[in-house]
């Protein structure tokens, strides 16, 4: 980890392109002046952060993921892939609830741009360029979450909407979500019958309950949003039953890349807090002048900058490896390497993200730990996002990768 700037910034010109140099300076920028200072308000009040996204909004920074050909910044898919992790990255670790609100809705203008017709892909970015943000809602209510209860029936002009989202991120201030479901008219088994509307969630039907109350990413307005009778006009609806299969892979992987980018840059901004503590308030535990000269602490501090270099770089490999997949995607051989990168990237990101938030407190001593402080919300949040989709699975597919099983 580099703390001084001028030296990250060196670092940075040297390891990414310019246009991912200039947007991490942009994003530094932003989320010192703007993200980071909210934060801590963010995490005491559970309060959704709209006064960061206006931050990145008003610099156009929600077109992210947007084609350069629609007058967006073209990250991610059939772009930078790289970019758009990076920006995941630096944003959580300033808030994660922002990063995490920020990546569902890239997630959202993505599968827009693999799955939209000419004229959906204009509408839609558009209403990104606009201002108005993405939900992408997955997860059901039902004791067995791999059963699809949420449908989709088949009316005059389009469909009719039904069904319950649970975890439903950034649904109190987005406008538009990809609504996962089943089509009731259909034939097949569920992947035949998986669709994928696009809700207005401020359309009648619709009804948001911000009643997401986790020990982390307090933030984040992970929900319930329920749908009676929503009408889905036709051309809200990206492909026929079943058309995501031929995505699938893709967004899996980014899935696992972007929560381990996210779990650096938390752990990233646990730490660069904790040096700064150090430098300018913690008592050492020897006979040294300050915390900042003590052998233990300095020990302790190198050993997380080397764990945090190491998961980061995990990090950008996957991410290399899935621009690769989007450069040559006629080889077979890449989406299997890309998908191993993606659960080794998981696998350490969450270990280290776990261990270096918990291990800050050691080196800064018990008045780190008063709620003034407000240290603990890294751990808080890297606890309750490490969660998701839990990381013994991708240990197990690793393994299963390298037993040719």
């Amino acid at each position: 980890m580099f703390n001084d700037e001028k030296l990250l910034q060196l670092v940075e010109q040297t390891e990414y392109t310019q246009r991912q140099a200039e947007l991490l300076a942009q994003l530094r920028r932003i989320g010192q002046q703007s993200i980071g200072p909210a934060a801590k308000q963010v995490d005491n009040e559970g309060a959704y952060p709209y006064s960061s996204l206006a931050a990145l909004k008003s610099e156009g920074l929600q077109n992210l993921s947007v084609p350069e050909a629609f007058g967006g910044f073209g990250a991610g898919y059939k772009g930078d892939a790289v970019l758009l992790v990076l920006a995941l990255m630096e944003l959580a670790s300033w808030c994660s609830s922002t990063s995490q609100v920020f990546a569902l809705h890239n997630t959202g203008v993505q599968l827009v741009h693999a799955m939209g017709d000419a004229g959906q892909q204009r509408f839609f970015f558009e209403e990104v360029r606009r201002g108005h943000l993405f939900g992408s809602f997955g997860s059901e209510a039902g004791a067995n979450r791999f059963v699809l209860a949420n449908t989709l029936r088949k009316v005059e002009g389009g469909y009719r909407l039904n069904g319950k989202k649970i975890f439903a991120t950034g649904s109190p201030g987005a406008k538009w979500a990809f609504w996962r479901s089943v089509s009731e008219d259909a034939p097949g088994n569920q992947d035949e019958r998986y669709m994928m509307p696009i809700a207005e969630l401020n359309g009648a039907g619709i009804t948001i309950n911000d009643d997401w109350d986790g020990i982390g990413q307090r933030g984040t307005g992970s929900g319930t949003v329920i749908a009676q009778e929503v009408f889905i006009p036709e051309a809200h609806v990206m492909g026929g039953p079943g058309a995501y299969a031929a995505h699938a892979p893709f967004f899996a992987a980014q899935f696992h890349i972007h929560f381990a980018a996210q779990y650096v840059g938390i752990a990233i901004g646990a730490y660069r807090e904790a040096v700064a503590y150090l430098k300018e308030k913690a008592r050492p535990w020897s006979d040294v002048k300050t915390a900042a000269e003590d052998p233990v602490t300095q020990l302790r501090v190198g050993e997380m900058a080397a764990k945090l270099a190491s998961a980061q770089q995990l990090v950008l490999r996957g991410a290399r490896l899935l621009q690769a997949v989007i450069e040559r995607p006629e080889e077979p051989e890449l989406h299997r390497a890309v998908q191993a990168a993606a659960s080794h990237a998981k696998i350490i990101a969450t270990d280290t993200a776990l261990d270096v938030t918990n291990a800050i407190f050691q080196i800064m001593g018990a008045r780190s730990a008063t709620r003034s402080c407000n240290f603990d919300r890294y751990y808080r949040n890297a606890r309750t996002l490490t969660l998701h989709d839990p990381v013994d699975k991708q240990r197990e597919a690793a393994g299963r990768h390298e037993l040719g099983r």
